[in-house]
């Protein structure tokens, strides 16, 4: 650049050079120079301020911390970083450097996730108060009650197919839907595994090992490790917010609950069991389908059970638990209605349990209600009939999945869709395609628990531990990533668009199941 007004002199004759040699990672040094031989005017500069604004040499650039930060917040490495700055043209910071930077920033997010827990645990204990009195008192008098809140918990892992190393348990209270608590699991060091690659003697290495902060915390299967954190999580409630998590609703995956229990967290308080929704439903589908292949059910045929029939009858058994929600006497008649209708002919129709009235899912009861002959069943035989035989092996499965305690259980209406929308969020800035060190995981469930819970401007509180000034386009922007966040989920939890997604879904997926029954057997493992 030249021709820029020199402030010595005043006169259009400034030029301003990148010193390349020089360069700090992605701060540039500027040289400033003035051409006229009466003024001699030359400073050098940097293109980024020090964090804090400090003269020091040994404090970081601003532009460097800023740009590791930015590389946590889309769930990236060193490697993209360079990646960045080749595609740009530009120098980037040292591996060291970024190390350094990353560990710093790490231990601030950690610590702005503690920071945002606890806020958590206020908010969460003032809308327990606001529902009963005797909590809403104690708290106006200063005191901090013991209360008991009602928790959904699930695990989730870094990596697919139970190898993984790292392993994250999380409870969010059902009132106010927001994080409670976490938990990590590691089965990983990096320090321990440099010292065995380099064979210490065992001297040396006893020496090594007193003084080391071990990274490694669980020393079972992976799969264990959702129980684990379960048991640390109830067992740390009352020490740590004065809260009994004295429900909890689980996906039945794994046995959480039973560890949860065996340990006795509250002594004289049991835990009570719930269950999800969405999961029963998927247990439900699961064990028809299972039940086609085994006892060879499926295939072509009127009455057999075909694909198309098992997510028909899954998808009716969740529409009889919520449109029946909390009566479980009504759930269960609901749970059968959709067995009985399927299996109705014309000699033997069985719609008693089916709702009565014009409004009514069945046909049958329809034409009925508005005076008329019910049509023929052999007419709606394609969408849903099944025969004796078929029906009659399906009992077991009813039997199981309308078990009154079951129904009871998932009579409070509530899914673990929140944990499952949490669990994307951390694994979006800690991918599971790629290995990350147990303090990026830390950081990253810290960071998404903080967005799941705040918002994005909790990036503000981040930046703040770490001494970055936050400028008032960082602000705006984070304003209009929550406001578009409140206009998503505004729109979403609208019944129109639920059931205009529902019916594309269903849509696209039917056009898939034509697609793969016109091109039949073309890939299989070993088919060809």
């Amino acid at each position: 650049m030249s021709d820029a007004l020199c402030p010595n002199c005043f006169q259009s004759s400034l030029t301003i050079r990148v010193i390349k040699d020089e360069n700090m990672g992605f701060a540039s040094k500027l040289k400033l120079c003035c051409r006229s031989s009466s003024c001699g005017y030359t400073k050098s500069k940097f293109s980024s301020p020090r964090i804090q604004k400090s003269n020091c040499s040994n404090v970081a650039f601003e532009i460097n911390t800023k740009m590791v930060l930015y590389s946590h917040e889309i769930g990236k490495g060193f490697t993209s970083l360079q990646t960045f700055s080749s595609v740009l043209g530009i120098s980037g910071i040292s591996q060291r450097a970024f190390k350094d930077h990353d560990n710093k920033i790490t231990d601030c997010e950690v610590e702005s996730g503690e920071d945002m827990l606890y806020r958590t645990a206020n908010a969460i204990r003032q809308a327990y108060a606001e529902t009963d009195d005797d909590i809403r008192e104690a708290i106006e008098r200063g005191e901090n009650p013991l209360i008991d809140i009602s928790v959904s918990y699930d695990g989730t892992w870094q990596k697919r197919g139970f190898t993984s190393l790292y392993g994250v348990g999380v409870c969010i209270d059902l009132l106010t839907g927001l994080v409670v608590d976490f938990d990590i699991r590691s089965k990983y060091c990096h320090a321990c595994h440099i010292q065995k690659a380099e064979s210490m003697n065992a001297t040396d290495l006893a020496v090594w090992k007193e003084q080391h902060d071990c990274c490694t915390n669980h020393h079972k299967s992976s799969k264990s490790m959702e129980q684990d954190s379960a048991v640390i999580l109830w067992n740390r409630s009352v020490a740590k917010y004065n809260f009994r998590y004295v429900e909890m609703l689980s996906d039945g995956d794994s046995s959480a609950f039973k560890a949860v229990l065996e340990s006795k967290p509250y002594a004289d308080k049991a835990v009570t069991k719930l269950d999800c929704i969405n999961h029963a439903h998927k247990r439900m589908g699961t064990a028809l389908r299972k039940l086609a292949k085994e006892s060879h059910l499926g295939g072509r045929g009127v009455g057999r059970l075909t694909e198309k029939k098992c997510d028909s009858l899954q998808n009716f058994y969740r529409g009889a638990i919520i449109d029946n929600i909390p009566d479980v006497s009504k759930m269960r008649n609901a749970v059968w209605a959709g067995l009985y209708h399927s299996m109705s002919t014309d000699t033997e129709h069985h719609h008693r349990q089916c709702p009565l009235g014009e409004n009514s899912w069945c046909w049958y009861q329809q034409a009925i209600s508005l005076g008329q002959d019910p049509d023929s069943h052999s007419n709606h035989k394609a969408s849903t009939f099944l025969s004796l035989e078929v029906a009659h092996k399906q009992i077991p499965i009813y039997r199981r999945m309308s078990d009154e305690s079951l129904l009871q259980r998932m009579a409070h209406g509530g899914t673990q869709n929140n944990n499952e929308s949490l669990n994307a969020m951390i694994w979006t800035r800690c991918p599971k395609t790629s290995f990350m060190g147990l303090g990026r995981v830390k950081g990253s469930v810290a960071r998404a628990v903080s967005i799941f819970n705040a918002g994005a401007n909790e990036l503000i509180n981040v930046m703040n531990k770490m001494h970055i000034d936050v400028s008032y386009v960082t602000l705006n922007n984070l304003k209009k990533v929550n406001d578009k966040r409140i206009i998503q989920s505004d729109t979403t939890s609208q019944e129109d668009y639920r059931k205009r997604r529902k019916t594309v879904s269903l849509t696209r997926f039917e056009k898939v199941r034509e697609e793969l029954a016109k091109d039949g057997n073309v890939y299989g493992a070993g088919a060809h």
